[in-house]
């Protein structure tokens, strides 16, 4: 790009930036003729989404997108009243009732209100060297919003609320952490991860490790304001892309959230042959990337829903920006728009950033509670049904329910595969680019998929037996290979789980859980002989119904 090009192209981007706002906040403050009454965001990590998708199965209902979290507390409302007047079995029955407890206030149109939605505990206690590294080996704590975590005690405890007003709304998570100190792996070891990763230097290498923290910390909090189909809402947000329980390979739990603008039509648009059709974007900070530092991800995602039990979504996201590449009114176009290897791009004014590409379906089979869903990732091209060879993929099949004396036990199985079967591309080369080698990550973890990471396959399996809605024992097997062409010598991670969790006098939820892990990593640990961790963990967490509290 010329200097005059460039120029007039920061012109054009600050002359046009201070309307696109305006025009946004005018139509988010305009009159009630457009509002909507404001609802906030159920944290992905609630018991009412295994909850729901549960009763969907079992009743057919058709939900709300299961590849797009979070919903409001207004979307599980309008579930609830699809799947009021359909046939139920007794596990349906008692599903629909405490998911109708819990949305009680949105069943009842009692939209405005402040109220208290939990305080809860946990303490965790690790023995043995646990992983902390999903950019290289892997997690043995994954999806838990980024907490910390090493050898020995960690807690967590925290509260959260909202209020709803009219079209606006605010929401606040906060809570203190404790993790326990990670021992750093030998300066050897880090010397291959910057071979790996393509460093010059192994000073700003990405490593498990870390002192012992003691932070307060906000997790989900913002605010925001409903208009016409859309809720647009600022802050500290945590989304969940995709049909799976794994992970999501664009977006998870696994981080801590970011701050991010964003934006979606929580109230779909029906549109003739796609169906109910949902979009979700976002522009937001990632924290602690110290090769690219200041990096911004922003990210889109439309789900269409053609037929009552179908789901189709369509993702793409980006890593832009950064104290090397400033924003210009030509990277964010080529941001969007711009697809395949671009090696032309070696120019910093012409860096798209690192982008990834997705597609994603979701299938619920007719007249019996079997869910089929899968989701796949790409770099650079647009979608992974462009180039499969160099793809990811996370299939899955979800059984709500068994037959006969079983009625109380379902089954869930996936998978993740992510080794490229394409020879001109370097071995791990999902969720990293040459320009970002501090790759898909907030704080050093994966935004996205875990069980596959960036060069590796895996399966796992759960198994849930419902004492009922809120109270359930769950037992988890994962088995994981990480591939030697990425990680000099391989390696191997499996895992057992078994957790319980209870609801006691109503609003009481307690949770007790143990996973022993056994580790193969000849890169980390020297030796071939396997390792082993145990992490055993105990909460507590009192969910009070959601009335005002003015």
């Amino acid at each position: 790009m010329s200097l005059n090009r460039l120029r007039i192209s920061k012109t054009v981007l600050r002359t046009s930036l201070a309307p696109i706002l305006s025009l946004f906040l005018l139509l988010a403050l305009s009159g009630a003729a457009m509002a909507h009454a404001g609802s906030v965001y159920v944290p992905v990590d609630s018991w009412a989404y295994p909850a729901s998708e549960r009763l969907t199965a079992l009743t057919g209902a058709s939900t709300e997108v299961m590849g797009m979290r979070p919903w409001t507390r207004a979307q599980f409302a309008r579930l609830l009243e699809r799947s009021r007047e359909l046939q139920k079995n007794g596990e349906a029955t008692n599903l629909q009732n405490a998911l109708e407890r819990e949305f009680a206030p949105e069943l009842s149109s009692e939209l405005e209100r402040m109220a208290l939605e939990s305080t809860y505990m946990r303490s965790t206690q690790i023995g043995g060297t646990p992983l902390r590294d999903s950019y290289h080996f892997g997690q043995t704590i994954v999806n838990d919003l980024g907490r910390p975590y090493g050898q020995g005690f960690n807690a967590i405890s925290g509260a959260s609320g909202y209020m709803q007003q009219r079209a606006g709304l605010i929401y606040v998570r906060g809570e203190y952490q404790h993790g326990a100190s990670l021992r750093s792996p030998s300066q050897a070891t880090i010397a291959d991860f910057a071979t790996i990763d393509g460093q010059k230097s192994s000073s700003t290498e990405l490593s498990q490790s870390g002192p012992e923290v003691n932070n307060p910390r906000l997790l989900e909090t913002y605010v925001g304001v409903s208009f016409n189909h859309f809720t647009g809402t600022l802050g500290k947000q945590s989304l969940w892309w995709g049909p799976a329980t794994g992970g999501g390979m664009h977006y998870s739990n696994n981080i801590e959230p970011i701050w991010m603008a964003r934006l979606t039509n929580d109230v779909p648009y029906k549109i003739p042959i796609l169906g109910k059709v949902r979009l979700d974007m976002f522009y937001g900070k990632l924290q602690e990337h110290r090769f690219e530092p200041q990096a911004w991800i922003h990210g889109e995602k439309i789900s269409l829903q053609p037929f009552k039990n179908v789901e189709f979504g369509f993702t793409r996201t980006v890593v832009f920006l950064g104290v090397d590449y400033p924003l210009t009114f030509d990277r964010l176009w080529k941001s969007y728009f711009s697809v395949g290897d671009n090696a032309y791009t070696a120019l910093p004014q012409n860096n798209p950033g690192d982008r990834q590409g997705g597609v994603d379906f979701s299938w619920k089979l007719p007249k019996i509670p079997v869910t089929l869903y899968s989701d796949g990732y790409c770099v650079d091209d647009p979608s992974p049904l462009a180039s499969p060879t160099r793809s990811a993929f996370h299939p899955g099949l979800y059984i709500a329910q068994f037959p006969g004396a079983l009625t109380k036990l379902d089954l869930r199985v996936e998978g993740a595969y992510s080794v490229s079967e394409n020879r001109s591309l370097p071995n791990g080369q999902n969720y990293t680019k040459g320009d970002y080698k501090d790759g898909y990550t907030n704080k050093g973890l994966l935004i996205g998929d875990t069980m596959a990471g960036r060069d590796g396959v895996s399966w796992q399996a759960w198994s849930n037996y419902w004492l009922s809605p809120r109270s359930k024992v769950q037992v988890s097997y994962l088995n994981r290979y990480l591939s030697p062409k990425f990680i000099k010598g391989g390696g191997t991670q499996n895992s057992f789980r078994a957790s319980s969790s209870f609801v006691v006098r109503h609003n009481i939820e307690v949770e007790l859980g143990v996973q022993p892990e056994r580790v193969v990593l000849p890169l980390l640990t020297g030796t071939r002989t396997p390792q082993y961790d145990v992490t055993g963990w105990f909460g507590l967490k009192y969910n009070p119904d959601h009335k005002s509290q003015r």
